[in-house]
């Protein structure tokens, strides 16, 4: 049976790399790009590239699989870097495993002079910490950038703090001489050469015909396209219709996603849809699921007749689904949802038969896309007008028995690329970029000061906000865990804490022998002022974990606040 890297796409990719090239590599969805770091690893090795492979992903669901499948392989010498409650002996701190699959928020800490592994006391000015030994292991390292897309946000007013961060490490890292992959499906081809010139690589896409740039090499892979040619069908219909459509296939035996925009949105259709076929065969899954909901409900999808789901589902959800049922939103999203169908060799077998759907109708409200779902909506209308389809996976346009299929980077490139253009850098993020490029770097003044700064700032170094983890009281003993933004509990603390009186409900995770959960209480009111913003939170939240830790001797990790009953639904989610 032939390996996921056994691919003509990835063997000019090894080429590449062999050469010590730095390299864009453009690929469909499905096509084996994260299955590829084994051989990757291998060839990078043995030709004396790079000592190691850290492979960097947007979101911790992508780091926890991609891990479990390369620990599968490797075994002890894989390690990941994120907030996973994974086992301890394969957390790589300092990133000194053979492979790493890390987050790009703990690979950005790392190399900017804050270590993770030690986050606490720098923040504490306890000590500066051992930030070298993490960058000298990014430094001989291959390092792939995966799931690139997502660093973009083309419909953003101003450019995202992860796609300024990636632009200035790419050339950083071009000018040290320090091979780098950037792995995308669905990138606008604006920023694609805009990466490549940055990095001064090649560009390798998968495809018969779709390079426009003199550095930009097309790897035919002919079997592959014949394998995925399918007949996609493609229809704009309001929302009632698209939810009635979804509730007809679900009837007929055919597998349907359901894809919407906001969390407000999924349980709205999760509850329509449940109302009429019974919530056994319906599978909810967003972002404000606990992680043992989540977990049930990723267990439960294959036995499942509908998935309804947020942007979830693009990147770290395993669907193989036959149709589409979405919201509008940028190309790219569009894509992504619908490179969640036909994805297994027997779906795949039925998608040819029967052919994939995609049904698309426009949201009431456009956020978290702006103008760009118009936008994409009036280009869909223009291709459906001369009688065009939309190739949902393959990059080249194709012709069916019933008509024309444009690649879907047709719609990427009108709607996506334009709109990235007008991004325009603010002074504060040309500030943010001047302290960046000092903590990557300063030699003769080496210190983590100014990503300590920018921290203090935005809680991150590559979004705009920080993650709180809430402790979920179980129905029986113990809590169940969700990450949330620090943006909704400023918001809404008073709607999701338990707070009675002037103390609030906690949770500390905390070491003495052995790790150890203790439920506790914390002042009221510094616990919500520690909330209301990036600087409160990072100054005032390692105070309280070390209070609390103090109480009960131990040595204090983390502090969780505990929802109130009725903040939270199981099954359903965050609510409040």
């Amino acid at each position: 049976m032939r390996k996921p890297w056994e691919r003509p796409g990835i063997d000019k990719l090894v080429e590449s790399i062999r050469r010590g090239s730095s390299t864009v590599f453009v690929a469909p969805t499905g096509y084996g790009k994260s299955k590829s770091v084994p051989r990757l690893l291998e060839e990078s090795r043995s030709a004396g590239i790079a000592a190691r492979v850290i492979h960097v992903l947007p979101l911790r669901a992508l780091v926890e699989q991609q891990f479990m499948f390369l620990r599968s392989l490797l075994g002890s010498r894989v390690g990941f870097l994120a907030g996973l409650r994974l086992g301890h002996g394969d957390y790589s701190g300092f990133m000194l495993r053979k492979a790493v699959v890390s987050t790009l928020d703990s690979f950005s800490l790392n190399l900017a002079r804050l270590p993770v592994a030690e986050l606490s006391g720098v923040l504490r000015d306890v000590f500066e910490g051992h930030y070298e030994l993490p960058r000298a292991a990014i430094f001989s390292s291959l390092t792939v950038l995966d799931e690139a897309h997502l660093y973009a946000e083309p419909w953003a007013e101003e450019p995202p703090l992860s796609r300024l961060f990636t632009e200035l490490v790419l050339s950083v890292f071009s000018r040290a001489g320090l091979p780098v992959v950037v792995e995308t499906a669905t990138m606008p081809r604006g920023l694609v050469e805009r990466i490549a010139k940055k990095t001064r690589g090649d560009i390798i896409a998968v495809c018969r015909d779709c390079c426009h740039d003199t550095r930009c090499t097309a790897i035919h892979d002919k079997e592959y396209e014949e394998e995925q040619s399918l007949a996609w069908r493609t229809s704009l219909v309001d929302k009632t219709s698209a939810l009635h459509r979804a509730k007809e296939l679900a009837e007929t035996g055919r597998k349907v996603l359901v894809s919407v925009n906001t969390v407000g949105s999924a349980i709205e259709a999760y509850n329509y849809l449940a109302e009429h076929l019974g919530r056994e065969d319906i599978v909810l899954v967003h972002g404000r699921l606990s992680a043992a909901d989540r977990e049930e409900a990723v267990k439960n999808i294959p036995g499942a007749r509908i998935v309804v789901a947020t942007q979830v589902i693009e990147a770290g959800v395993d669907v193989d689904a036959e149709a589409l049922v979405t919201e509008a939103a940028t190309p790219s999203s569009l894509a992504q949802r619908a490179g969640r169908l036909c994805r297994g060799k027997e779906t795949l077998e039925r998608c040819r038969e029967e052919p994939p759907e995609v049904i698309i109708y426009e949201p009431e409200k456009p956020h978290p896309y702006g103008d760009a779902v118009p936008a994409t909506l009036i280009q869909l209308e223009k291709l459906k007008q001369v009688g065009d389809g939309v190739e949902w996976r393959l990059l080249d346009d194709r012709v069916e028995d019933t008509g024309r299929l444009r690649s879907f980077r047709v719609l990427v490139e009108s709607v996506e690329d334009k709109a990235w253009e007008k991004q325009v850098l603010g002074r504060e993020q040309v500030a943010y970029l001047n302290l960046l490029y000092l903590s990557l770097t300063s030699i003769s003044r080496a210190s983590p000061r100014p990503a300590k700064l920018l921290l203090s700032h935005y809680c991150s170094l590559v979004r705009d906000s920080s993650l709180v983890t809430l402790a979920i009281p179980r129905d029986k003993d113990g809590y169940d865990y969700l990450d949330t933004s620090l943006g909704l509990l400023a918001k809404k603390a008073d709607k999701i804490l338990d707070c009675r009186g002037d103390r609030c409900r906690v949770l500390l995770i905390g070491y003495g022998d052995e790790v150890k959960e203790v439920e506790d209480t914390a002042p009221r009111e510094k616990l919500l002022r520690a909330l209301q913003s990036c600087s409160s939170y990072m100054s005032l939240y390692p105070g309280l974990v070390a209070e609390a830790a103090r109480r009960h001797g131990l040595r204090g990790y983390q502090l969780l606040p505990v929802t109130r009953p009725g903040a939270y639904l199981r099954g359903i989610g965050l609510v409040a």
